[in-house]
């Protein structure tokens, strides 16, 4: 049990506002040595405020913090980072044409005088790598690395630091369940060594594996703070929400005939390589495809959105039989509705307001003569927004300045605005709170009862299991099995997805 004495970190009082919109409330928090704590809520309850404001990002209109019981006022991440305090934020920093040891070591070079050389930066990087069990290819360009790899080139650099403190936003969001379990291996590691974890989590699951104490925020109030074992998920849930809000679980249907899309012995050169894989997805039914990073899962999503092109083989869509799609374009025009991982890079305009994010899709349909119907885009919109519980200060506000779930919860509208036949979905709440998690759960199993053949594509097991009428596993790029009924399960999924 931590004591005051023993606290390494302290907030008292904050408070933040924009405006007239109060973010934060009068919160206070305290993290001990070699302590983790999970910070839980809805998106827009404040979590990304507070870890901002106590890791000098931005500055709070009242209150207070300290660090080992002496008051410090944190003017810029770099003041934080000298006391002691790492944060690693949702949006990454990186240099894309640096390599990842260059990344990694990147304003602690090693050398004299400021000299250096490429083998130095290298066997540093290699050392702090090597130290907490994780290898990466590290003469690869950023730029050339999946997501999640990128998320954890960023972890390392953090810990290469030797903080006393981190500050992790949604560590996990890009990272499959191998990964995870690295991941929280070595927090756990710098916990014995008295290094405290603050991380902001949307998992339950990893709230019960990993946190000493919860603490949840709720409209920018810290209305609980609770130990694991003393609590149920569905009581933090309850705290996150005001209510309780159960937990989405589709009911089966049985589908039958031939499938809307089929996909004919797909093969791919380069890693991941695809092995013959073949799957269908029928009108009116969910199919999931489930695979840890490396499986051949992100490839297939990617490939039916048009974003790969380097799949052979055959699709069948609308009846129709054709090579695989060649840009994003093409799966368009072929009525397929792709709903991308990385929501930034390939799914929305970050500079345009809410409204015309949603109806991007629309806009030919809702224009004359060069003019777009603003009353009836106006209209989509607001029913789109009402429907997704969008939360924002005014609909002519740039996407870019919404919160990450909210950002979600827009592309999803976005892809849903023109009514799909076909809809494919790559990690579809990735970053999405409980609640909101939730509602896009029952808007996909609504658009699947209205006869949309709808494929989503996740690493997230507990949604692999209860979202989707079938489950298909992949592993080392071939189909390894189908759950279905009583045997789709999280434990099945696991060992379909990891085991020899």
């Amino acid at each position: 049990m931590t004591t005051v004495g023993d606290y390494l970190f302290e907030a008292r009082g904050l408070t933040k506002s924009y405006g007239p919109n109060r973010i934060l409330s009068h919160v206070d928090f305290t993290l001990g040595k070699g302590q983790s704590v999970a910070l839980i809520g809805e998106n827009g309850a404040g979590k990304s405020t507070f870890a901002k404001i106590i890791t000098g990002v931005i500055k709070p209109d009242t209150g207070t913090l300290a660090f080992d019981g002496i008051d410090v006022v944190f003017t810029a991440p770099r003041d934080a980072l000298a006391a002691g305090l790492a944060f690693i934020p949702q949006e990454l920093a990186y240099v894309p044409h640096l390599t990842v040891a260059e990344n990694i070591v990147l304003g602690q070079w090693p050398g004299k005088s400021g000299w250096t050389s490429p083998g130095r930066i290298r066997a540093r990087a290699r050392d702090v790598c090597e130290r907490y069990g994780i290898d990466f290819d590290l003469d690869a360009q950023m730029h050339q690395l999946k997501l999640a790899e990128r998320q954890l080139v960023e972890i390392v650099k953090a810990l290469m630091r030797e903080a006393r403190m981190i500050v992790l936003d949604e560590p996990t969001a890009a990272l499959n369940e191998q990964e995870s379990t690295t991941l929280f291996g070595i927090l756990r590691r710098l916990n014995d060594q008295g290094v405290g974890i603050l991380y902001i989590s949307h998992r339950m699951d990893e709230v019960y594996r990993f946190s000493d104490r919860v603490d949840v925020l709720r409209n920018g109030n810290r209305v609980a703070s609770v130990r694991p074992q003393e609590t149920s998920p569905r009581e933090l849930i309850a705290h996150m929400l005001g209510q309780e809000k159960e937990e989405f679980v589709r009911e089966t249907v049985a589908h039958s005939g031939s499938g809307a899309i089929q996909l004919h012995s797909w093969h791919s050169s380069g890693l991941p390589a695809l092995q013959d894989v073949s799957l269908e997805v029928q009108a009116g039914e969910i199919v999931g495809l489930y695979g840890v990073r490396g499986s051949g899962a992100d490839l297939v999503a990617e490939a039916l959105g048009g974003l790969a092109q380097t799949v052979s083989g055959e699709i069948t869509i609308g009846g129709k039989t054709r090579q695989p799609f060649a840009s994003p374009y093409d799966a368009g025009n072929a009525g397929v509705a792709f709903v991308p991982a990385e929501r930034k890079r390939n799914g929305l305009v970050l500079g345009l307001p809410i409204r015309r994010n949603i109806t991007l899709t629309l806009l030919r349909s809702l224009s004359r003569f060069g003019f777009v119907d603003a009353a009836a885009e106006k209209a989509i919109s607001d029913d789109l927004i009402r429907r997704f519980d969008v939360r924002f200060r005014g609909e002519d506000q740039p996407v870019g300045r919404l919160s990450g779930g909210n950002q979600q919860k827009i592309l999803l509208a976005s892809r849903i605005a023109a009514k799909p036949r076909y809809l494919v979905l790559h990690e579809p709440t990735r970053g999405v709170d409980v609640g909101a998690r939730v509602e896009i759960h029952r808007l996909l199993a609504g658009i699947a009862d209205e006869g949309c053949a709808t494929l989503v594509v996740t690493s997230d097991v507990e949604e692999a299991v209860t979202v989707p009428d079938r489950l298909i596993v992949i592993k080392d790029g071939r189909i390894a099995g189908e759950l279905s009924g009583s045997s789709m399960t999280q434990a099945n999924a696991i060992s379909l997805a990891t085991e020899d």
